[in-house]
């Protein structure tokens, strides 16, 4: 019998190696997209209504086809496609490699040695060429590169009470997974720093100040449920606590496999979903960046801390990068149009969240949970709402583009 949410399983090896790694939100996402692009062209060639993703995606070549002659299980086939990525991208390996070898001998218990090797080797030799794919996207070149922040009021500065160095300046520069180019989305330039009070800019900064002194419980809780912020740190006296999260990529692959198993997906439809949505995110993620560190811009507590109060703090940690744009609303808002265009408009309870302390939601919509994620940045007192509102603005346009654009099923001919 075919396991059908093997690939759900995958993802949360992937998500639970991420969580220990401690790896910012953007590699992260790179991860994910790899390991579901290797699972998805591993079993495409197998239906023949499938299209492969062969230089669809930014310079991807052919990947391996199958010998016909041999049988195999399409599900360890996809299953060692991924996780032969994925042990290739992380650095826990043996969180990938304990997963791999417990569901392999559970595969051996119930088919010919013939077929498991087939079914492995096949899957392993397509996780090969996606990982040598995946070495040409600039990761380890752009990777650890020093960041100058600038002194001038307005710009981003490290922020306390870690004041870390800027996450991952050159993002920007990462291959994308099927956009042109970053450049290819516009934006709104931030509003200009001013101390004036009679400014816009101290009327957005005056906000965030507002609606975190409000400390209003629910708001709060919906903070902390989207920080999905897998470097949080918390500090108690002379201790610092590094707090294990879940990543933005890993929440919305979360949310998919919650809603496929709600609509009995089957393996093929659950492998072209995951490499939609995972590919989405990706590209959101590295366009995200770019303009993060083209603007340059401050962060809330920064602000607030020049013009209003120089003891406030922000109830989430703020991450260390620049602020305009929104990270989780160009993502979660990009990750929401690709989900709708592909199950429509369905009521879901989220629990990516329970196994960390925060339980669980339901929501009417993707859309309604990508505009909670959206908000709860200003909750959390680390965006001003031009960051969230043009977020969203630009991972709307990131999402209808590959929904457009991208193409995994052939066209139906008259």
């Amino acid at each position: 019998m075919v396991n059908e949410n093997i690939l759900s399983e995958c993802n949360y090896a992937i998500q639970n190696s991420i969580v220990v790694d401690h790896v910012p939100a953007p590699v992260g996402s790179r991860r994910y997209f790899y390991a579901t692009v290797a699972a998805y062209q591993a079993i495409q060639p197998f239906y023949p209504n499938q299209v492969s993703l062969a230089k669809q995606l930014t310079n991807l070549p052919e990947t391996p086809q199958p010998d016909t002659s041999k049988k195999y299980c399409l599900d360890l086939v996809a299953m060692a496609a991924h996780t032969f990525a994925a042990e290739k991208l992380v650095y826990n390996m043996d969180t990938i490699i304990k997963f791999r070898t417990r569901k392999i001998d559970e595969y051996r218990k119930v088919m010919s040695e013939e077929m498991l090797n087939a079914s492995i080797n096949f899957g392993d030799s397509v996780g090969a060429a996606v990982v040598r794919w995946s070495k040409k996207d600039s990761f380890a070149q752009f990777r650890g590169k020093f960041y100058l922040a600038k002194t001038e009021a307005g710009y981003w500065q490290p922020t306390p009470p870690d004041f870390m160095d800027a996450i991952e300046p050159n993002w920007g520069k990462i291959r994308p997974a099927f956009i042109k180019s970053v450049r290819d989305f516009k934006y709104e330039k931030p509003e200009p720093y001013s101390t004036n009070k009679n400014s816009r800019f101290f009327k957005i900064t005056k906000e965030v100040y507002d609606v975190v002194n409000k400390k209003d419980s629910a708001q709060l809780a919906t903070a902390w449920y989207w920080d999905d912020n897998p470097n949080a740190t918390f500090h108690y006296g002379h201790a610092t606590i590094n707090v294990l999260k879940v990543s933005p990529a890993g929440h919305w692959l979360g949310l998919f496999s919650t809603v496929a198993k709600q609509k009995n997906y089957n393996l093929i439809q659950s492998a072209e979903g995951m490499v939609r949505l995972s590919a989405a995110i990706f590209d959101a993620f590295i366009t995200c960046w770019h303009v993060k560190y083209e603007t340059e811009y401050l962060r809330p507590i920064d602000a607030v801390h020049r013009l209003i109060d120089s003891t406030w703090t922000s109830p989430i940690q703020t991450p260390a990068f620049p602020e305009y744009l929104s990270g989780h609303s160009v993502v979660s808002s990009a990750a929401a149009t690709v989900l709708t265009e592909m199950f429509g408009e369905v009521a879901f309870e989220d629990n990516t969240e329970e196994p960390f302390g925060l339980g669980k939601r339901k929501y009417n919509s993707f859309r309604e949970a990508a505009n909670e994620a959206c908000v709860s940045r200003l909750y959390g007192g680390i965006h001003f709402i031009d960051a969230i509102e043009n977020g969203k603005s630009m991972g709307n346009a990131i999402g209808e583009y590959h929904n457009n654009n991208i193409q995994t099923k052939k066209l139906e001919t008259m």
